[in-house]
């Protein structure tokens, strides 16, 4: 399923620290129709090396620009992405 496709999901990049999926997000918060969560570890045990973040949730409106959006993931890496319940 490619970008344009989904209109929620989550992106996943396991070992980018917190710091980077909030700048991330608020690139993405610059993109008109594109809302942003951060969706925390559950994990009890906590290592500073891991990431603190399961995941960031996107929500695109019918409005937002999937390139734009795709460019701005992409800039960052290679993220595992996945549907969220509508």
């Amino acid at each position: 399923m490619s970008i344009p496709e989904l209109k929620r999901y989550a992106v996943r990049y396991d070992s980018m620290p917190l710091m980077v999926y909030r700048e991330v997000a608020a690139h993405l918060a610059c993109v008109s129709g594109v809302e942003t969560e951060l969706e925390w570890k559950k994990d009890s045990s906590f290592r500073y090396q891991d990431s603190q973040v399961e995941a960031l949730h996107i929500c695109q409106k019918p409005d937002a620009d999937p390139e734009q959006i795709k460019r701005i993931l992409d800039h960052y890496g290679t993220w595992q992405y996945s549907p969220l319940q509508e």
